[in-house]
């Protein structure tokens, strides 16, 4: 976006915005098929501070992003960095070769509770579709894995439920230089 053709007030804000990014946490959304979870998913990423979110598609349908749950995501669309997945493997290679971190979400042996994680610099969240959770080809990307403890009847949150609970808790971990940056920038304004 050229922000010389934008207003004084509305430069700033754009500006505000950028600098508030928790630059190395990154979703990898493997298969969800449900436009608007990717939508909810984006909003609140948005919201939260992470600006890029990795699709990876095999046996789902891609998401148009034209007409992507245009009230679920309330034009976060607009301002997340969405990037198709092609080649899994490269993709995961080139990552880890740069230091990245991928952190499968899911409940197997050895997974870590989530009020107990804390995060490492450079990581990629990664997150299974609606029926099928993590594909094998994503699993074996994953060096760590997660879980959200659950006390009720229900098996699994939805996935954009699980994705805003995990988000909240990176933000917890890496963004409260931000929440104090969000607070000062309101106070001036």
């Amino acid at each position: 976006m050229k922000l010389s053709k934008v207003n004084e007030g509305r430069k700033k804000k754009i500006e505000r915005y950028y600098s508030n990014k928790i630059k190395d946490v990154e979703l990898l959304i493997d298969n969800v098929w449900d436009p608007h979870n990717v939508a909810a998913i984006a909003r609140t990423a948005d919201g939260l501070g992470i600006e890029r979110i990795n699709l990876y598609y095999t046996y789902n349908k891609f998401p148009n992003f034209k007409d992507l749950g245009k009230k679920s995501s309330s034009s976060a669309n607009k301002w997340i960095k969405f990037d198709k997945i092609g080649n899994l493997e490269e993709f995961a290679s080139e990552r880890k070769k740069r230091g990245w971190h991928f952190i499968g979400s899911c409940w197997k042996e050895g997974a870590q509770d989530l009020r107990e994680c804390s995060f490492p610099d450079k990581c990629i969240i990664v997150l299974g579709s609606e029926s099928k959770g993590l594909s094998l080809e994503i699993e074996k990307t994953c060096e760590n894995f997660i879980f959200i403890p659950m006390v009720g009847m229900t098996e699994s949150y939805n996935v954009s439920v699980a994705a805003a609970l995990i988000m909240y808790k990176i933000f917890e971990n890496k963004g409260q230089n931000l929440a104090l940056r969000i607070k000062d920038t309101i106070r001036k304004v």
